[in-house]
């Protein structure tokens, strides 16, 4: 090992020492590669082997078992992240929401944090665990997740609230407008006897009549 891979950074040049290092990576892959290689055949053999007790084999088995769901896990969290890398991507605008015939949108300021926060479903879980895990807010954790399955009910309800209470509120300001009789007729006497009466309230039909008093 020494005479093919050592080398000493202030005698050799730097040609013989990167030759020196990647023959070393190139050694190591290939001892890695033979010893999976090895592990593989061993494990073959074991298990095609008729002597196994049914505790081994119960093992083999558990094994097996356990190699399928971690690789059934991770095939389903890369098309998951590739999925929703795909959604936040440069066309997402924001959450639609459909109420009745019309569609609204929510738009989103930090797209990218939403995704990574959305991208892990134990974020939104754990908001309503304590320390150890337990559930420490179930009222806080069914109302999000009921929400979260009917936010389109959820937001047709509020929209046709919005609206009964505008309806509500303007006719309660209808209510309100003054309905006391228009004051035709205003007279009016100072002390020299002279007598004025209006008879309109815009400038347009101001009138009056002027009497001297005998």
């Amino acid at each position: 090992m020494e005479d093919q891979f050592s080398f000493d950074e202030e005698i050799d040049d730097e040609k013989e020492i990167k030759r020196k290092k990647l023959a070393l990576k190139e050694q190591v892959a290939s001892a890695k590669s033979h010893l999976d290689g090895q592990k593989s055949k061993y494990y073959n053999e074991i298990k095609s082997g008729s002597k196994l007790t049914n505790e081994q084999q119960e093992a083999i088995n558990f094994y097996d078992k356990s190699q399928k769901e971690v690789k059934e896990y991770e095939n389903a969290k890369s098309h998951f992240l590739n999925k929703t890398n795909r959604f936040f991507g440069d066309k997402f605008k924001g959450f639609e929401y459909n109420v009745g015939e019309k569609n609204y949108r929510f738009n989103i300021n930090d797209i990218n944090e939403v995704k990574e926060t959305q991208s892990d479903i134990n974020n939104f879980i754990g908001k309503f665990l304590d320390k150890d895990g337990q559930m420490a807010n179930e009222a806080g954790y069914h109302k999000a997740l009921y929400s979260a399955m009917n936010s389109d009910a959820i937001a047709k309800h509020f929209y046709e609230q919005g609206k009964a209470d505008a309806l509500k509120e303007s006719a309660t300001s209808s209510k309100n407008i003054n309905m006391d009789p228009r004051q035709e007729l205003v007279s009016n006497q100072n002390k020299d006897g002279i007598k004025v009466r209006v008879l309109g309230e815009n400038s347009s039909d101001f009138k009056f009549k002027i009497k001297n008093k005998k």
